[in-house]
């Protein structure tokens, strides 16, 4: 068997692939509108919150954290903490380039195991967030304050209903 019939077809794969990496949107852009997608989806959270955080009842800490995604390489993006007493709740960002989405942020109770999704989805000029169940991956809830605040709540009250049954 001859070198060259085997080799053509790879050089025409190598050649394909090569060419499509320049349609792929340029990686920089991607971190930019991820990072800023995450950011004012914290600005509204910091909004929604704002009597509790006013009445002393919650203390939100952002802290910024390195990613690192094929796709885009390393990049900073903030972890939003919300503390409650002794628990903390988190909003981590997962990732710009995710399947079926613009990106996913974890938010999760420290020290639990199940998160919740908020989602990026929608045309890229005008995204929208939405909450995803894990065990319900197939629906998605608009994010809006009182959707949020409920997930919040949800996530609190396991604390509260673990605490009380070891009494």
């Amino acid at each position: 068997m001859g070198t060259g019939a085997v080799g053509m077809p790879l050089r025409e794969t190598i050649e394909r692939l090569r060419d499509a990496r320049g349609e792929r949107d340029d990686p920089a852009e991607i971190v930019a509108r991820w990072t800023g997608a995450v950011s004012r989806l914290y600005a509204d959270i910091a909004g929604w919150l704002k009597p509790y955080v006013d009445d002393g009842d919650l203390i939100l800490e952002r802290t910024a954290r390195a990613v690192h995604e094929e796709a885009t390489g390393t990049y900073e993006i903030d972890v939003l903490d919300i503390g409650v007493g002794p628990e903390t709740v988190r909003l981590e960002p997962k990732g710009a380039v995710v399947i079926g989405a613009l990106g996913r942020v974890d938010m999760f109770r420290l020290g639990s195991g199940d998160p919740m999704f908020i989602v990026l989805t929608g045309p890229a000029q005008q995204p929208t967030w939405s909450l995803v169940k894990p065990s319900e991956r197939g629906r998605s809830t608009a994010l809006t304050k009182e959707t949020f605040e409920a997930t919040l709540d949800e996530l609190l009250a396991a604390y509260s209903l673990r605490s009380e049954s070891t009494m």
